[in-house]
């Protein structure tokens, strides 16, 4: 089945060549951050729309994780050090993870 996408997703997926996969936080974004810490918000003030994009995917009404589509590293470096809740998901860590490289 495949899934629709927006006109302004499609324009920033050529848009952006950088995107960084952030792991989800839990609960409401903006209540676990706190009063005054939009990330959209401070992407506009702080980056501008032009360079940075930040989505999210939910399944069943839960927030899995966000994208962070910028036009440099310099943007992904200045929002992560701005929002250090946001983590990178490490699926190395998971039991099921094999590297190719390393022998059993």
């Amino acid at each position: 089945m495949s899934r629709s996408l927006t006109p302004q997703h499609n324009v920033d997926e050529t848009a952006f060549p950088v995107r960084v996969i952030l792991r989800g936080l839990p609960g409401e974004v903006q209540a676990l951050l706190g009063p005054n810490r939009d990330p959209q918000v401070w992407i506009a003030e702080n980056l501008g729309r032009a360079n940075a994009r930040l989505y999210g995917w939910t399944t069943s009404c839960r927030v899995e994780g966000h994208a962070l589509y910028c036009r440099s590293l310099v943007e992904a470096r200045l929002f992560m050090e701005a929002f250090p809740e946001f983590r990178l998901p490490n699926g190395t860590e998971s039991a099921v993870y094999r590297c190719a490289e390393v022998s059993p």
